[in-house]
Order: structure tokens, then sequence, then C-alpha cells
């Protein structure tokens, strides 16, 4: 009975944070779903540090940071068809056993997890996008695509650095303690992947993933490499379009309008009405740093409205670049110098 009440709390005072910061529609009944199932149990959602939360007892990864962590497309496929990711599990000695020639995993210890269906998925997924304690962590970032690791990226990644111990970089191909990395690129955030490779301890003090004094460059490259690895050949550049129109409905159209013509649901009252996303003429005439600074910074970062909210706070500089391309596609113009 104890355990029941401490897997309700963690979960309950989860739903009380979510909302206390505003949460989007559909996180509320996503908590409620993980209420019911007792998600508590097996993962840390509360963020509470201590010897039961820290250390290597989990039987599923930490979620008290899923928003700065996973892409949250992924949570919802994988939650509706959840698939292993961890060969080993989230820790491996509760899985292994002595073989002949080496250790090998005891594949019937694993318990499945459960299994949701497509609408309870996507709640959960906003729930969990929702849940951003390490926000520092992913704003010291600034993930750079076009540091491709090359010829000598496997190289780096296996033998100078050796990463393939733990992970996998193909199916059955690599360690097995660590999570698969070969479908990295669209579980997880590139900020995310740059920051656990800086400094695994301030994710996790108790983490065996050792700390690796790479250079800036080479953690970029290390980063391009795992994307590189996915068998899905995710399209980084349709992924981040996506990305960019889902912020824009969840962040924007509140004000900007359904359309971004300036009509939303909150410009009624206002003594100054939201930018009209669509007006070319106005639009070319401001440069993408001044759309950028707008976002991140709000209205008045650049002589505007105080009506218009900062989001960086919110939203990561790669998420804000993303929403200047999407209002660019909006309004079908560039750039063109000012009035």
């Amino acid at each position: 009975m104890s355990k029941m009440f401490r897997t309700l709390s963690s979960v309950g005072a989860a739903i009380t944070l979510l909302w206390s910061l505003n949460a989007s529609a559909g996180a509320y009944d996503g908590f409620k779903v993980m209420e019911k199932q007792q998600c508590a149990s097996c993962h840390n959602i509360s963020g509470e540090i201590g010897l039961k939360t820290a250390g290597l007892w989990r039987k599923g990864p930490d979620l008290y940071y899923a928003g700065n962590k996973y892409n949250e497309h992924w949570l919802a496929t994988w939650l509706s068809k959840p698939t292993q990711i961890r060969p080993a599990g989230t820790y491996y000695l509760d899985h292994a056993q002595t073989g002949k020639k080496w250790d090998t995993i005891r594949h019937g210890s694993f318990k499945p997890h459960v299994v949701l269906s497509p609408m309870d998925a996507q709640n959960v997924a906003i729930a969990l996008s929702e849940l951003k304690t390490k926000n520092e962590l992913i704003k010291a970032e600034h993930y750079d695509a076009s540091i491709t690791a090359g010829a000598m990226g496997d190289m780096m990644f296996n033998k100078v650095n050796g990463c393939m111990a733990c992970h996998s970089i193909e199916k059955g191909y690599g360690g097995v303690s660590g999570p698969e990395l070969y479908t990295a690129a669209e579980r997880l955030k590139p900020e995310y992947m740059l920051s656990i490779i800086r400094d695994p301890q301030a994710w996790n003090h108790r983490t065996w993933m050792p700390t690796r004094k790479l250079s800036e460059e080479d953690m970029q490259k290390t980063v391009n490499y795992i994307i590189s690895l996915d068998t899905n050949k995710v399209d980084m550049n349709s992924f981040a379009a996506q990305s960019a129109a889902k912020n824009y409905r969840i962040y924007c159209m509140q004000c900007h309008g359904i359309s971004g013509k300036g009509s939303g649901i909150n410009s009624r009252d206002m003594g100054v009405k939201p930018r009209n996303h669509s007006d070319t003429k106005y639009l070319k005439s401001r440069s993408d740093d001044e759309l950028f600074k707008a976002i991140k910074e709000g209205g008045l970062s650049v002589n505007k409205s105080a009506l218009m909210p900062p989001w960086g706070g919110t939203l990561s500089d790669v998420e804000i670049k993303d929403l200047v391309k999407h209002i660019r596609k909006l309004c079908k113009c560039k750039y063109e110098g000012g009035v």
C-alpha cells in the first residue's frame, strides 16, 4: 500500500507542477494515464533525488526531464508500439547470466512495457514533453549539423573514444549495456546528445557513462555521426519543419491565428493587434535576426508590443530558428532589407 501511495504521489506531484506551468492541452489527460498505469513505479517522474531515485535500481529511464531529452513524435509512436531500446535493460545486471564464452542476456527476464492506445500515447507524449527540468543544460548547447564526422567518424566513435563498447551502432553489432544508437536520431534531441556527452553526471550522477574530455568540434562530430547511423534515414530538415509547424500551433496560433493572419482567439481585445505573418510586404523588411530576437526575448526587445511574450525560456535556439523559417513560409518571402 505504501509503495502504491508513493507511486500515485509522484505522478500527482508532477500533475500539480505541470499545471502550475500552464501546460498545453492533453498533458493533464496524459498524466492521468501515467497515474493509472503506475509509471512512477519504474520511472523517476517527480525529479526527487535519493538513494532509490538516483541509483541503479530503476526499471526504466528517468522521465522528469523527458521534454529535454526525447522528441515528442517518437514518444507517441513508441508508447503505442514499444520496442526495447537497451538490449540489456536499464540495469544490465538484472538481466545478465554467465555463459560458456562470455556473459549473455537472459531475454526471458524482461517485463513487457505497457502498450497504450494511440490517443493515450499522444497525451502521455504531450505530458512528458512538458517536463523540462534540465533546461539550463539544453540552453547551453548549440547544435551544428554542418560539422559532419566524415570518414573518421567510425574510428572516433569506436576506437578513439570507445563508445561502441556499450552502444550498438546497428542491430546486433556493438555493446548492449547502453541504449542502441542507430535509432537515436529519431529518438533524442541533438542538444541532449551534446549535453550528455559533455557531462553525463549532470543528468544522473550515478550513471556509468564516462566523461570524455572532447573538443567542441569532436562533440559535434560525434552527435552527427550518431544521427547518421539512423536506419530509418530520418530527414532532419523535414522533421525540423514538422516540429516548427507544431510549435507554431502550440505557442503562436493563440494570438497570430490558425491562418497566421493575426486573428487568433486572444486577438479580439488586444490594443496592439498581433502581427500578420502572411504580410509579405512587411516581413520581407524584417531580418531573420530580428524575428529570432522577437520570439526569444519578446516584443519589447525589438521595440514592438509588450504583448508579444519571450519564448526563450520554453523553446531552444534551434526551435526558434525553425520557427523563423516557418514564418518565412507563411509570408512566402525572404528578407530584402529595411524600410
